[in-house]
């Protein structure tokens, strides 16, 4: 019996035992389920950083070369942004003064408007002749078919193409710069518009420092004596304005070589008709005469310094009347500019 007991026993040990671990496994089973999956990847799986901030050093890498592949380039103009071509192989001009801006700044164009004033050498700027040795005349004032005729793939409109920006455009890439009295002010916009600011620069240091040659010059032979700028045309006498009045001769005489004008002349505007008795009357030292090409003109000018009518002007006197030219006094660009004040130096310093 005792035996029996210890059998019954053992059994029901070894099943509560075997319920307990049973329940045991289970609860780990079910806790291991409720731990949440790891933040870190595994390490196998590969961490693409979509996140990250793009390479620079690459960007700038694209950059550059996309600028070195370029054929064009945008700027800035009196018409507003352009696309111009980075290098242009026929530049046609519409505009005479242009051809000594785009000259001077070392291009030589593949068309200009005829220049048909007297004076002109066969069409052209008689001053930039050599320089246009087999470029084509496209006639004053060219109109558009003229300027499609000579095949640009660049247009620098001028004065008066100034309103045809649309039509000039259908034609080839186009800009304007706008005209003034100081030259270096269009030189330097072309320059910079045209990639070549450095030339544009060197060009107007070289004529500043003429400027000065001239100004010293001048000092030592005019001094304070006074001077007038008088042009004959349509048979009579304009007498032109002080400093800051607007024309390209009170702008060389008054505002760069600072000299003095006579007491008639105008303060407020360019000039404008001014009569023989005036002229008569007038005190001036020296005077700058730019005449007119025509006969009527010319035969004013002769008796202005030879008739005794004007023979107590003290220039006439004195034989200090100097004879110029369209260049600069009237038009002009660098090259006109900077020659003359060298033969302003000569005229008058005999330098």
């Amino acid at each position: 019996m005792f035996v029996q007991r210890l059998g019954w026993m053992f059994i029901v040990m070894v099943l509560c035992l075997g319920s307990v671990l049973g329940c045991s496994q289970n609860n780990t089973a079910s806790e291991q389920s409720n731990v949440p999956a790891s933040s870190e990847p595994a390490a196998s799986e590969e961490n693409t950083n979509f996140g990250a901030e793009p390479d620079e050093t690459n960007k700038t890498d694209e950059a550059a070369a996309e600028e070195e592949n370029a054929s064009t380039y945008i700027v800035d103009s009196a018409w507003g942004e352009v696309e111009l071509p980075l290098h242009p192989k026929r530049v046609v001009l519409t505009y005479h003064d242009d051809i000594d801006h785009i000259v001077a700044l070392g291009i030589k164009p593949a068309a200009v408007p005829t220049y048909e004033r007297k004076g002109n050498i066969d069409g052209y700027l008689p001053y930039l002749v050599d320089e246009m040795q087999g470029v084509d005349k496209i006639g004053n004032a060219p109109p558009p078919e003229a300027i499609l005729a000579a095949e640009p793939d660049l247009i620098v409109a001028g004065y008066f193409h100034r309103e045809m920006q649309a039509e000039l455009e259908k034609i080839a890439p186009s800009i304007y710069f706008e005209w003034n009295t100081d030259w270096r002010k269009t030189h330097l916009e072309m320059g910079k518009a045209l990639g070549m600011e450095d030339k544009a620069q060197a060009n107007i240091a070289a004529f500043n420092e003429e400027t000065e040659k001239t100004k010293a010059a001048l000092k030592k032979t005019i001094g304070d004596e006074k001077v007038a700028f008088i042009r004959v045309r349509q048979n009579q006498l304009e007498l032109y304005g002080a400093a800051g009045t607007g024309s390209y001769a009170s702008m060389i005489l008054y505002d760069w070589l600072d000299l003095t004008p006579v007491d008639e002349a105008p303060t407020d505007n360019w000039g404008g008709p001014f009569s023989l008795e005036s002229f008569a009357e007038m005190k001036a030292e020296h005077i700058f005469l730019y005449v007119l090409e025509n006969d009527e003109n010319a035969a004013l000018a002769t008796s202005l310094l030879n008739d005794k009518l004007y023979a107590a002007v003290p220039a006439i006197q004195k034989k200090q009347v100097y004879m110029v030219d369209s260049f600069p006094w009237d038009r002009g660009g660098p090259i006109a500019f900077t020659m003359g004040m060298q033969k302003i130096r000569e005229m008058v310093a005999g330098e």
